[in-house]
């Protein structure tokens, strides 16, 4: 017995998350050294103890954000020997993103910038599809609204376990060859082979067996004007108008607050998927083959990804960790009573024309 409130769906998704690495080495996580901090501080605010254990790290993987302060700390490990950094692809200006590090700067000593595209579910790890939290990409691809872009260009996303892998990967590359790579390099990570266009399509089946609970239409357009009437009149309306019913009944307001979630997350896709993006993606590729073969399946970086099974994965996990099911109940209810409605509309025209139709006859 248990006065617990039930397990929500990020609840369920930290669960669930180690649980195939708890069956595999059920000591694992006890090897795991927590550290308290904070990227805000001088020294990022670590304890004269913490900064004692620091000094024997010989790999810095880093992905909470910009990386200037981390590598000034870095420089006082003595037995640092590789630092791999997570940053944005879009930072890049020009017609071609090369892997360069003419826009970078203070990069000294064996640093590897890793830079991503936009950063979606996973593909394979911790498990297929998983997603807790609702951001662009997982927005577009479980079709919860209209986006604001070209359906031709290219969809640069990559899963998140495999930046995660290309991390990986990229600082043992940097290590382990510091005589051939002399400081800092720039590693491009890769993303799906598909457009937005062909990704949207490929993503109606996950739609239909895994709806998202919104009002939202599916797709892209690259006409301002028309997405904005669109989002106004089948998005921001409806919803409206379901907040306003559930307030007179005296019910919790969510649908509009799950419009602007869903806006909010969308508006990061937009600002990408309104230009082409050129990007140069050789080293990551070299890296690839490079690791054994061993290595290649425990972390691919470049892999053939089947898109409309991973978006299936994808829409199914953001339905069970993403999503309210009390949101899925209520639009359902809404979408019936808006077909009702129209229906009743419909007949009532009907019965009405087919009154007045025989009325002038018999006047004629």
């Amino acid at each position: 017995m248990t006065t617990r409130k039930p397990w929500t769906g990020k609840e369920r998704g930290e669960r669930n998350k180690c649980e195939r690495l708890k069956q595999q080495d059920p000591n694992a996580l006890t090897r795991v050294k927590v550290l308290e901090g904070n990227l805000m501080y001088e020294g990022f605010g670590t304890t004269t103890t913490s900064r004692a254990l620091l000094r024997n790290v010989s790999v810095v993987l880093h992905a909470a954000g910009p990386h200037e302060k981390l590598l000034q700390f870095c420089q006082e490990l003595p037995r640092l020997e590789a630092v791999a950094a997570f940053t944005s692809v879009f930072q890049g200006q020009g017609n071609r993103i090369s892997e360069s590090l003419e826009k970078e700067h203070g990069l000294d000593g064996p640093v590897a910038l890793v830079r991503v595209p936009l950063v979606g579910p996973a593909l394979s790890e911790p498990m297929p599809g998983f997603v807790d939290v609702l951001k662009g990409p997982t927005a577009l691809m479980v079709g919860a609204g209209l986006a604001l872009g070209n359906a031709e260009f290219q969809a640069e996303i990559i899963p998140i376990d495999l930046a995660v892998n290309t991390l990986i990967a990229v600082a043992w590359e940097r290590a382990t060859a510091a005589k051939s790579l002399q400081g800092s390099i720039v590693y491009n990570a890769t993303s799906i082979d598909c457009t937005w266009g062909e990704l949207i399509k490929k993503s109606q089946r996950g739609n239909k067996k895994f709806s998202y609970p919104t009002f939202g239409l599916r797709g892209m357009t690259s006409i301002a004007v028309m997405y904005w009437i669109l989002v106004a009149l089948f998005e921001w309306l409806p919803s409206a108008f379901c907040d306003t019913i559930l307030g007179l009944f005296g019910a919790k307001k969510r649908l509009l607050e799950e419009h602007r979630r869903v806006r909010n997350a969308l508006r990061s896709v937009e600002s990408i998927s309104s230009r082409p993006w050129s990007v140069e993606r050789t080293r990551v590729f070299q890296l690839q083959q490079r690791l054994a073969p061993t290595d290649r399946d425990a972390f691919p970086v470049v892999t053939e990804i089947d898109v409309e099974s991973y978006v299936l994965c994808t829409a199914a996990a953001a339905k069970k960790y993403c999503v309210d099911e009390t949101n899925i109940t209520l639009v359902k209810i809404f979408r019936l009573l808006f077909l009702l409605l129209i229906a009743t509309v419909l007949l009532c025209a009907f019965l009405s024309y087919r009154h007045h139709v025989p009325a002038k006859h018999h006047e004629l």
